[in-house]
């Protein structure tokens, strides 16, 4: 009797060990080979033509499914393969989770073809194979491609929708898109020693408390093209902000509560420091936000954190804690000026902290020691 080298299965078994393989850009060689070496293949003795074909089965399993793993929808409707929902999950998840310092690389550049062709210095500086570099350029490109096509509504539930993906990882990618949407510049040589996390924190914050989105009672048409736009009324409410610093009795005034507030809670040293430089960082945060009504600006916007705030503070010999004091303090107190109320200018309060509340978290984040 002759041996038989096929094996049936319905629904398809698909082994998560050996699609982390193929994900992380394995070949099948090599793929065989580090299954040679698993405990699990040597306890059930399982001889090198055995694993050399379940291998190549399940990596030809994944070719095919790779064209309905892009459009996530489809792996639901397609009629090849029996795939239980709990495994297409599965599948689609790990399909689309990237390396952090893969797409750490790719933040801030444009998403063209010459870029992909030249991800080999990307795979290098990783330590990542370039096949799976590849792939996760690839859907990140393709993730924002269709939320720029897509109807207009929030960016996470568009992510969702379109992608299936975890509430985590919609987020995740909600924040790059974000960011490459707004064009946020993220390579800039004193930004280099940010995290991909750093820079995702901040872009949520941006996206849950900056954007059209963000606002309580909107409704889907106010939102954008994609849901990620910055809210065009608050940025023009921003330059308004001035007040806080060219008002001489809102300054006065605003000085010496948060001296007061801070001399409370920390240091006579910090109180002392806050007192001699008090208008010009608030100036420099209030520059910033009176520029976001430009694109240009929108861009520059953590560059400006870290050039125009973080390093004078640290230059003040401030730790992050101090920081994140004087900020948090800003906005405390800021309710309580009498000075806006007798001038009517009591509207600009929620416009004042929902710009310095989002600042404070970012600055404090990208505040590393």
């Amino acid at each position: 009797m002759e041996d038989i080298d096929v094996f049936y299965m319905d629904p398809a078994f698909i082994d998560p060990d050996v699609y982390d393989l193929w994900l992380r850009g394995f070949c099948e060689n090599e793929a065989t080979q580090r299954r040679e070496c698993d405990d699990l293949s040597k306890n059930h003795g399982a001889s090198h033509s055995i694993i050399t074909s379940d291998t190549h089965d399940q990596f030809r399993l994944f070719y095919i499914l790779e064209r309905f793993l892009q459009s996530p929808p489809m792996l639901d409707r397609q009629m090849l393969l029996q795939i239980s929902p709990d495994v297409q999950d599965m599948l689609i998840e790990k399909y689309y989770q990237f390396d952090k310092e893969v797409v750490r690389e790719l933040l801030g550049k444009k998403l063209t073809g010459r870029l992909r062709k030249d991800l080999d210095d990307v795979s290098e500086k990783t330590n990542i194979t370039l096949k799976s570099c590849r792939r996760q350029f690839d859907n990140v490109k393709n993730v924002l491609r269709a939320i720029e096509e897509a109807e207009r509504a929030g960016l996470v539930d568009t992510i969702k929708k379109l992608f299936l993906l975890s509430d985590n990882l919609a987020r995740q990618y909600a924040c790059i898109c974000f960011m490459a949407i707004n064009k946020i510049e993220t390579g800039k040589k004193r930004l280099l020693y940010l995290t991909f996390d750093d820079l995702t924190f901040c872009a949520g914050q941006m996206l849950d408390h900056w954007t059209v989105n963000s606002v309580e009672g909107s409704s889907a048409a106010d939102v954008g093209d994609t849901g990620a736009e910055f809210d065009r009324v608050f940025l023009q409410e921003l330059r308004d902000l001035k007040v806080f610093v060219n008002d001489k009795d809102i300054v006065d005034e605003h000085k010496s509560l948060v001296c007061i507030d801070i001399s409370k809670k920390f240091t006579k040293k910090l109180t002392k420091s806050v007192e001699a430089n008090f208008k010009t960082l608030c100036r420099s945060l209030l520059n910033i936000a009176a520029g976001l009504i430009h694109s240009k600006e929108v861009k520059d916007v953590l560059s400006d954190f870290v050039e125009k705030f973080i390093e004078p503070c640290k230059q003040l010999e401030w730790d992050s804690k101090e920081t994140e004091i004087f900020l948090g303090s800003l906005v405390d107190t800021c309710i309580k000026l009498d000075s806006l109320y007798t001038s009517n200018l009591e509207r600009l309060i929620p416009v004042y902290s929902r710009f310095m509340t989002v600042s404070q978290k970012c600055i404090v984040r990208m505040y590393h020691e």
